[in-house]
């Protein structure tokens, strides 16, 4: 009988602990998006070839290489457009200019692109950026310059 005792007393604390101690389980979520990295490389640098110090005025350079403006002079280096190469995701990509560079005296330098927005087909894309220099004469000086500018990509 005793051991009977002893018996129906380990069982019945087994039993107290076992549902005391119980464990339990649960899954976590991790989100995550996974995208192309957005990259832009300047194919090709903008230039607008020979331009008047003379007079006061512009020189505008569109986005097919072509000048106008009384402060454009032909001859000297050919115009072209700046282009960019995008790589990013398929879609649509916004883009803006900033930081136009005003170091050079006597020169307004204003960047342009035909849309705030690119579409991207098989990963890439390109980007035509022309612009216009405003010349102030007397303020101006003679030589090469080069001006920068920065393309702003945001998916």
């Amino acid at each position: 009988m005793k051991n009977e005792l002893l018996l129906s007393t380990l069982i019945a604390s087994t039993l107290l602990l076992s549902s005391q101690a119980g464990a339990t389980q649960t899954t976590g979520t991790a989100n995550f998006n996974l995208v192309y990295p957005i990259t832009v490389t300047e194919a090709t640098a903008m230039e607008f070839g020979d331009i008047d110090i003379s007079i006061d005025g512009t020189c505008a350079l569109d986005y097919a290489n072509a000048t106008t403006g009384a402060n454009c002079i032909a001859g000297g280096a050919t115009a072209v457009s700046g282009d960019f190469i995008i790589t990013a995701a398929n879609g649509i990509v916004n883009i803006t200019l900033s930081g136009a560079d005003t170091s050079v005296a006597g020169v307004t330098f204003t960047p342009t692109i035909a849309s705030s927005t690119v579409t991207v087909a098989a990963n890439t894309a390109s980007l035509k950026v022309g612009g216009t220099l405003a010349v102030v004469a007397a303020s101006a000086s003679a030589g090469a310059h080069a001006l920068s500018y920065t393309v702003d990509v945001i998916y």
